[in-house]
């Protein structure tokens, strides 16, 4: 028979204690005691019962509940708080806007217990968070001529910001994270174009803005087109804390285990103990399993079980734990479009920056030389690989028949660039 089997419920302690009490023995006896628990020892059921109201980041609960132990659990990864029936407010204040659920568990002595959850969407405001700020801020071309279609490289440093918007001026729209930003931008067209970064949080933003120009492609102009596409996968990293209600048995020499799972789509990195002494439990300890999707909580109770039970608030002792958890997610291929003008002796053509926090990283670069024609109209002189697909294999060559003015081009990818070399001169 388990351990647990052989503990008798709360319930049954105080059904034993009155048969005792009175004297009584039997079947009759004990079928006369758990009328009495019933109708006259068990207490009314707990009832989680509360209303929210946030402001800002901060969240207030209005605590109608009742019961005699349990605990609030406010969704955001921080450690679990214990319930008091006697508190008729609680506040909690969340670290960044969101949405969240408000879980609410109550029990009464005898473990009868009832829960409630509700969400909550919370809203940085002017006094919760500073001002965005754009640091720094500049476009500009890759090619000493910007000819379209024409590369231009956009670097930019913004703090205080939710995300970032980028308005190029020419339809197209992106959203992206703060911080530190290099890429590199490819317009197609000729014309002026007011490229817009606005930086925003919840209530606050800021703007910089700068004009790319782009001439049109003279007949006869030669034009190398590079197109670069990342993938890989996303492996992000956090630490969290977390509170594991373990409930205090009637032997205090027993010993206890409880699993913590990963939250949904995560592993487990690491986890240990947020505090190295709580009063009484020993030889505490916390084990990632072999698959990192949750931890074991393990030790054993010492101590005066009741003194225990009366410092934990009623029924439970909140062990807090910190874990730092990992999410590995597939990122989009990331397709990225570099131009160079094709002149004599060949161009070098600045690959743009890999992707930040990539796993597995891997790189595909395809390759066209394009002439304009009398009516502006871009032909297709040559591709690697001819099909478009797949990737080149440097180095490369690539003849550019029925074109007169060049026999071959040769490609070479040399530290972040590619340089391109032609076997006879450009005429």
């Amino acid at each position: 028979m388990s351990e647990a089997a052989q503990q008798p419920s709360r319930g049954g302690w105080l059904k034993a204690g009155l048969v005792g009490l009175l004297g009584l023995g039997g079947g009759a006896a004990g079928t006369y005691a758990t009328a009495i628990v019933n109708q006259v020892a068990r207490p009314t059921r707990p009832v989680a019962n509360f209303a929210v109201a946030a402001d800002g980041l901060t969240l207030t609960c209005q605590n109608h509940a009742s019961g005699e132990s349990g605990w609030w659990d406010f969704g955001d990864g921080t450690p679990l708080e214990p319930f008091d029936a006697g508190q008729a407010e609680l506040k909690h204040v969340y670290a960044k806007p969101g949405g969240y659920t408000v879980k609410l568990t109550v029990r009464n002595f005898l473990a009868d217990e009832n829960e409630r959850s509700v969400p909550v969407e919370v809203a940085a405001g002017a006094k919760d968070s500073p001002a965005p700020q754009i640091l720094s801020f500049a476009v500009q071309p890759v090619s000493p001529v910007s000819v379209a279609p024409a590369t231009f490289r956009v670097t930019a440093e913004v703090r205080n910001a939710d995300n970032c918007v980028w308005d190029f001026g020419d339809g197209r729209l992106e959203v992206a994270d703060g911080g530190k930003i290099d890429r590199l931008v490819a317009f197609e067209k000729p014309g002026q174009f007011p490229v817009q970064l606005v930086a925003h949080n919840a209530s606050q933003a800021a703007k910089q803005a700068a004009v790319v120009k782009v001439d049109a492609p003279r007949e006869g102009t030669l034009m190398v087109v590079l197109k670069v596409t990342d993938t890989g996968t996303r492996v992000g990293r956090a630490t969290r804390s977390e509170s594991v209600a373990i409930p205090v048995p009637k032997d205090k020499a027993a010993q206890f285990s409880k699993a913590v799972a990963a939250r949904p789509g995560h592993t487990i990195a690491e986890a240990a103990p947020a505090s190295s002494s709580i009063a009484g439990v020993r030889n505490l300890a916390v084990t990632v399993a072999a698959d990192r999707r949750s931890a074991a909580v393990s030790g054993e109770w010492a101590g005066d079980a009741k003194a225990v039970n009366k410092a934990a608030g009623g029924s439970d002792i909140l062990v807090p734990l910190k874990l730092t958890e990992e999410r590995a997610t597939a990122v989009p291929p990331v397709v990225s479009i570099v131009t160079g003008i094709l002149g004599a002796g060949g161009t070098a053509i600045p690959l743009p920056p890999v992707p930040p926090g990539l796993s597995g990283h891997s790189r595909q670069f395809q390759f066209e030389v394009l002439e304009t024609g009398a009516n502006g109209v871009m032909h297709r002189l040559a591709r690697r690989p001819e099909d478009g697909n797949g990737s080149i294999a440097f180095p490369a060559s690539a003849p550019l028949y029925p074109d007169p003015r060049l026999r071959k081009v040769w490609l070479d990818l040399k530290g972040n660039q590619i340089t391109v070399s032609v076997a006879e001169a450009v005429r």
